[in-house]
């Protein structure tokens, strides 16, 4: 909750002259610049710390080019958290005035319309009936890639799960968090979570591995938590465990997967969504080598489409060349933010496809 430097000071000073993570680093391999490594941020934040460095406009610009990925803390042996305190040295740039201009657009669209895609407020949907299960929608999948959400809603009727959406529109905690806005990030996850208490559901379904990180780790550091009772899942997991009853047409599909964004915080989706695979295409699937706990998240993630596009789309068509060079007709992922990434980007390499969507389509 603390936005002090001070107050993750065993995290950083611990990683600022340690190179173990940095070989997985997607910022890293893409800018070959070694201040952009987890090593070079945590030794930033330190000289800024000890009073060596200040936030002057380079400075911040560097600090602002962690994508904030989670791989870094995932191959680490002693589990430090260092994108918490790469984080929340952002928090402190925002309170101290001297964060990028992007943040402060993306903060004003987010404080007028809840998401930083379209003028258009939340959808807030009233059930006719409480249903057990609440489907968090979000703000990528209602304005970036609406055929996400549909398609989700057809996969849960055919399991026979009754839902209500929630948080339709709406930005969930993770962007304005991880851009060091944390009261704004407060204020959207708690709307949230009041339309949540108001459905009555005793489970919230997500449909991306970022808004599991949020509900399950990023609302937590910021000092709020779901509702008591309220069992979180993704739906990929939900998929998985189920598959059977989802009576698919399987087809005969060459593709390859992108494990989204933050896969290295969930240990257990990447052999959850190849279980979903394996029912939907009697192909193997052409694997990435950055790929499940070592996933490239691509650049639709940490913020950085707003605050370095140039960089963002980088990483994307990077990662895109990697899905053409296994040699697969088809790109997937269920990600509707990565999704709406890969399109703008994919002209001449291959085709882009939600898995939810394929999913849907194949329904018998």
């Amino acid at each position: 909750m603390s936005t002090s430097l001070s107050d993750y000071l065993p995290i950083y000073s611990g990683c600022r002259y340690c190179l173990m993570c940095r070989h997985v680093c997607p910022v890293g391999r893409t800018t070959k610049r070694e201040a952009n490594t987890p090593h070079g941020w945590a030794l930033l934040i330190a000289s800024v710390d000890r009073g060596q460095m200040v936030w002057d406009a380079d400075a911040v610009e560097t600090l602002y080019q962690c994508a904030d990925c989670g791989l870094c803390q995932s191959f680490c042996v002693t589990d430090r958290p260092l994108p918490a305190a790469i984080v929340a040295a952002r928090a402190q740039v925002v309170a101290s005035g001297a964060a990028p201009q992007a943040v402060a657009e993306v903060e004003a669209k987010l404080r007028q319309w809840g998401n930083p895609y379209k003028n258009v407020a939340p959808l807030v949907v009233s059930a006719a009936e409480r249903a057990d299960s609440a489907l968090f929608v979000g703000a990528a999948a209602q304005h970036l890639r609406p055929q996400t959400s549909s398609a989700a809603q057809q996969l849960l009727a055919a399991l026979g799960v009754q839902h209500t959406p929630v948080g339709v529109g709406r930005s969930s905690a993770y962007l304005p968090y991880t851009l060091g806005l944390w009261e704004m990030a407060r204020a959207l996850a708690q709307a949230t979570l009041d339309e949540i208490v108001a459905s009555g559901c005793r489970r919230l379904i997500v449909l991306t591995a970022e808004d599991a990180h949020t509900f399950k780790n990023v609302q937590r550091e910021l000092g709020l938590a779901l509702p008591e009772g309220v069992e979180l899942i993704e739906l990929i997991t939900l998929l998985a465990e189920n598959k059977d009853k989802l009576k698919l047409k399987p087809m005969n599909l060459s593709l390859t997967y992108h494990d989204p964004a933050h896969t290295a915080r969930l240990p257990e989706r990447a052999a959850a969504a190849r279980k979903v695979l394996a029912a939907l295409t009697t192909q193997p699937v052409h694997e990435m080598f950055w790929r499940e706990q070592r996933a490239a998240p691509g650049g639709a993630v940490g913020g950085l489409e707003f605050t370095q596009p140039a960089l963002a789309a980088q990483m994307t068509r990077e990662r895109l060349a990697e899905a053409a060079a296994t040699g697969a007709e088809m790109l997937v992922t269920e990600d509707p933010l990565a999704l709406a990434h890969f399109a703008a980007h994919a002209a001449g390499t291959l085709k882009v496809q939600g898995l939810y969507e394929l999913l849907a389509e194949q329904l018998k």
